[in-house]
């Protein structure tokens, strides 16, 4: 029976690969892919008081929980990403 050849290249160790592109470029940095800034949770213990007041203000002022929490956050001076301040509420359609 007869032998089938690879249709996928072999691949170069990883530490060769890295010894090759030192060799080919010595002074180059590493290449370093900016990062995103992706969404993460904070998970905070407070008051039942604290939640009921902080719910109620977010009612009264037509904002959610969230972006009080985050206005209050950068009044302090506290760097905030924009989208942290938006109303990102998932909306049903048709209603």
């Amino acid at each position: 029976m007869k032998s089938l050849k690879s249709r996928t290249p072999s691949r170069l160790p990883a530490e060769e690969a890295v010894r090759i592109s030192a060799e080919q470029a010595p002074t180059l940095p590493p290449a370093q892919l900016p990062k995103s800034d992706l969404s993460t949770t904070l998970n905070l213990r407070v008051r039942v008081s604290t939640v009921m007041a902080l719910a109620q203000k977010a009612k009264t002022s037509g904002l959610t929980q969230k972006q009080i929490i985050c206005r209050a956050l950068a009044e302090a001076g506290i760097e905030v990403a924009d989208k942290d301040l938006e109303d990102g509420t998932p909306r049903r359609k048709g209603v």
